[in-house]
């Protein structure tokens, strides 16, 4: 071995010692190359097919099962879906037995008993199995005796065959083992001889770089403790001697970072103030549920952080896909304000993009990637997932030029206001369908006890009139029995819009529960009430009468509120009384119960709450 120097370089000498090692390595990868390929070529396409001839095996055998256990339900319950796994059973078996042909097929000490095991399957399959799926119709039907002995002579060849190929698979094994030992030997001999050499040469380079490489460490230690000094180390080959140099131009060049990162820490914590801004904005108006003031808090914060003169609110109308300003004195999207399509104006340029729209000082209406320059005004589209669900706009009375920086900042603020804005929206739309029957679109019974509660203590304490009208569709279950719920349900739904358009914006429509309905008439005498009750049993019979077909009316009862039974118990009771009595004297009219005190029982304990 040539002795080595630090005269050398060290690329000759790690090239000398590379070139070696490269010679040896390259003749052990032939070697272990050639025997892999030969390996390859003669063993493993065998061995593969064994292996899948197992697979197949097993699963041609799970058909057969599948068969056999579909036919003897069929056999027993004579259900005809017993005969869908049967018939997929047919198929996976067909396939497989073509795959075993394929695999093993011909081989001797194999095809056999896979041949043994292909009759057995076709004398079940004659004999019993298509006699029961397919049964001629004066044909004895088979016994499942039969079947059994049938199958069990096909269990019996097809294990057989399992242990014809299960014996193939360990002689292949075996053989495989041989051959992997052979070359796991061959690789250890080159192993060692590689070891002895990297040994050798590593021993040599070590003397060579541990001293000049040591140097370096000391210095680069240096560098780490702040002492950014420049030192040189001539020792060690050449290329280390350059890395030396090398290292002293990055302390240089540290030296000259250190003052710019300095004055970019000035520039972070400023803009660490405006994300701080960003977070007691993002707090304020995500720690509420209403709408009204988390618009309201969106818009002082976009102009406190984004020092613009006027902020408006776009919300996506769900129902017309339109944006509508919202009205910050109103908990709800409201057209105090134009609407406006996707696709007009700055903001609906936003929103149909999905991307922050700028107006020029001109008026026009641009999308930048890069330099912004003066603006009159910025939409940023509000986005939640994948949703464009409004979009943020804001305007400065003169001109202004906005930073990337800025620009980050109000995209950050818009994506955590977009959030907080549909979560208030999301909730008032909760609230709105707790309260409101599915089918019908009529409140529901829970807002029904809760009006009535209010008003029964606005009268009482007013002394104002109140009515209850409750309706009740005549024969609706024989109406249901004959036509099917479909149509019930759209009848049902065609009551409730006649009614919907008779009561006034004052008076509020409920679904009682199945087909019962009630009207909340507020000032409104029990005269009244039977007026209206008479017009929308009018209505009723004629929306269903001048259609043809079956034919539906409602009887009526009608209670006037009472100061003597204050209770909305007692209201309800009442109209539900005199709708019993409209249905006992021929159904399709009105009765007023003029009398609730009649038809329930109050306490006085009961009415007491209700005057404190």
């Amino acid at each position: 071995m040539i002795p080595i120097t630090h005269e050398l370089s060290l690329a000759r000498q790690l090239s000398r010692s590379a070139a070696i090692l490269v010679a040896i390595v390259t003749s052990a990868v032939i070697l272990t190359s050639l025997s892999f390929a030969v390996s390859s070529a003669w063993m493993t396409p065998e061995f593969e097919r064994a292996r899948l001839a197992v697979i197949t095996e097993s699963a041609a055998f799970a058909a057969m099962v599948n068969e056999e256990t579909a036919l003897r339900g069929y056999l027993l319950t004579h259900d005809v879906r017993f005969l869908d796994p049967y018939s997929l059973g047919e198929g996976e078996l067909a396939r497989a037995n073509l795959a075993l042909t394929a695999y093993v097929g011909s081989i001797p000490e194999v095809a056999a008993t896979l041949l043994a095991a292909r009759l057995a399957e076709e004398n079940w399959r004659e004999h019993w199995a298509q006699a029961v799926a397919h049964p001629k119709p004066d044909a004895v039907a088979p016994s499942m005796l039969e079947g059994k002995a049938l199958f069990d002579a096909y269990r019996s060849a097809q294990s057989a065959f399992a242990d014809a190929l299960g014996q193939r698979g360990e002689a292949l094994s075996r053989r495989e083992q041989r051959t992997t030992t052979s070359r796991v030997g061959l690789e250890l001999i080159v192993f060692m001889a590689v070891l002895l050499l990297v040994v050798r040469e590593h021993r040599a380079l070590r003397d060579a770089t541990v001293a000049p490489v040591a140097a370096l460490l000391r210095h680069i230690g240096r560098i780490r403790d702040g002492e950014l000094v420049a030192t040189i180390d001539s020792n060690g080959p050449q290329e280390l001697r350059e890395l030396a140099q090398g290292l002293n131009e990055i302390v240089s060049a540290l030296t000259v970072a250190r003052a710019s990162a300095e004055s970019r820490d000035e520039a972070l914590r400023g803009h660490s103030v405006r994300l701080r801004q960003i977070l007691d904005a993002s707090r304020e108006f995500s720690e509420s549920l209403n709408l009204k003031y988390v618009v309201a808090a969106v818009r002082e914060s976009t102009a406190a952080v984004g020092g613009s003169d006027a902020v408006m609110v776009w919300l996506m109308d769900d129902e017309q896909k339109r944006l509508v300003d919202v009205d910050e004195d109103a908990a709800h999207v409201s057209a105090s304000d134009a609407p406006i399509e996707p696709g007009q104006g700055l903001a609906g340029r936003a929103a149909k993009s999905g991307r922050i729209a700028f107006e020029g000082l001109a008026g026009q209406v641009r999308f930048s990637e890069g330099h912004v320059g003066l603006v009159r005004a910025i939409a940023i589209p509000l986005i939640v997932g994948a949703r464009v669900v409004g979009a943020l706009e804001t305007r400065y009375t003169e001109g202004r030029g906005l930073t990337i920086q800025a620009i980050e900042i109000l995209e950050m603020l818009a994506t955590h206001a977009a959030t907080a804005i549909e979560s208030a929206r999301l909730h008032e739309l909760t609230e709105v369908r707790s309260q409101m029957d599915a089918l019908t679109r009529l409140c529901n019974r829970r807002r029904l006890d809760e009006d009535l509660d209010a008003e029964c203590k606005r009268c009482l304490r007013y002394g104002r009139p109140l009515a209850l009208v409750m309706l009740d569709v005549d024969h609706f279950k024989l109406f249901n029995d004959t036509h099917g719920h479909s149509r019930a349900d759209t009848a049902l739904q065609e009551v409730a819009d006649v009614i919907g358009g008779c009561v006034r914006t004052t008076d509020t429509a409920y679904r009682y529960g199945g087909e019962e309905f009630c009207v909340l008439l507020r000032e409104t005498t029990g005269q009244d009430a039977m007026v209206f009750a008479e017009r929308l049993r009018n209505r009723i019979e004629q929306r269903f009468a001048s259609r043809g077909g079956a034919a539906i009316t409602a009887s009526f009862g009608v209670a006037e509120f009472s100061a003597a039974t204050p209770l909305p118990r007692a209201l309800v009771d009442a109209a539900d009384a005199a709708m019993y009595e409209s249905k006992h004297a021929g159904r399709n009219r009105v009765v007023l119960r003029s009398n609730p005190t009649a038809a329930v029982g109050i306490s006085p304990a009961e009415v007491t709450p209700l005057l404190s």
